[in-house]
């Protein structure tokens, strides 16, 4: 009997929309049976309570991965106040409970306002944050006491967009690895240290990528899926094209001179191109000026190189 031929991977990002009540995980492993593929991953876990944008990568655009989640993110949400729980979020169970008084809008907006700029968050008990080898919310459903890990984060903006009685609406951009359930317990302690929960999240944005952009998981397969190629992925770098002895040497992972890069291209992040295909992910380290007064100088180092000698 014959069998059938399998298709080859498809390479690029793929924006979908994740419903709530499933894992991450569970949408990677459903795109995976959707495009035929096992190379899939993500650049953002988002909790099963929580919808909205998860940014997908297939095939060789897994390599570029770090490089679309290391920017903002943007959400929507509603905070309760008056209950917390042992997950910050509704899924989880209370701990602490306490009457709300009656509240007025402009000075919760202006707790939220107070907000924006660096904090230091402590990670979550339950979080997939690793201490000691092990991920943090297996030690706490162990019932286990851990010093958490604490980072600073970035709040762009914390808006208020609408109060009703214990409940408030909001929207809010910060930098990559916040979370946000830890916001809304922060602010529930600013608001006269009233117990608080994050009851509902959606991601509205990541980096440049838009929810609106996105589809369901619900009926993909490769011939709706409506991939962006790596390099359009990685719009925010600034183009390094090369020619055909700058794309081989690239592909062999020998570094390029001075003399092969354009004047235009600045020092940093860019995407090594050869015509539209994105070859590589590198870092320029000479501006056009210490590539002028030497020409023979190693100019760039290699993230990740995509595509094969």
């Amino acid at each position: 009997m014959a069998t059938k031929s399998r298709e080859p991977p498809v390479d690029g990002v793929l924006l979908l929309d994740k419903p709530q009540g499933i894992t991450s995980h569970d949408l990677v492993s459903g795109t995976r049976r959707a495009m035929g593929q096992r190379e899939v991953g993500h650049t953002g876990t988002l909790d099963p309570m929580a919808t909205g944008l998860m940014v997908v990568t297939l095939g060789r655009a897994t390599r570029i991965s770090r490089f679309l989640e290391a920017t903002e993110k943007h959400y929507e949400g509603t905070i309760t106040l008056g209950r917390a729980t042992d997950t910050m979020d509704a899924e989880g169970q209370t701990t602490t409970s306490a009457p709300v008084p009656e509240l007025a809008a402009e000075p919760v907006a202006a707790v939220l306002a107070g907000m924006v700029g660096a904090l230091d968050q402590v990670v979550p008990a339950y979080s997939a944050v690793k201490v000691d080898g092990e991920r943090l919310y297996q030690k706490a459903r162990r019932g286990e006491v851990v010093d958490a890990p604490s980072r600073t984060i970035e709040v762009g903006s914390f808006e208020l967009l609408a109060l009703r009685g214990a409940e408030l609406d909001f929207r809010v951009r910060v930098s990559k690895g916040t979370y946000v359930r830890s916001l809304a317990v922060e602010v529930g302690a600013r608001l006269g240290g009233l117990p608080a929960h994050l009851s509902r999240l959606r991601r509205t944005q990541v980096g440049g990528f838009r929810v609106e952009e996105a589809q369901t998981l619900d009926g993909l397969g490769r011939a709706n899926a409506h991939l962006r190629t790596p390099a359009q992925a990685l719009g925010h770098f600034p183009p390094l094209p090369v020619d055909a002895q700058g794309a081989k040497d690239v592909r062999h992972g020998r570094p390029l001179k001075a003399a092969q890069l354009p004047s235009s291209v600045p020092s940093g992040w860019v995407r090594v191109l050869e015509g539209p295909e994105l070859i590589a992910v590198a870092e320029v380290l000479l501006g056009p000026e210490a590539r002028a007064a030497a020409p023979t100088e190693r100019a760039v180092a290699y993230a990740c190189v995509l595509a094969n000698p």
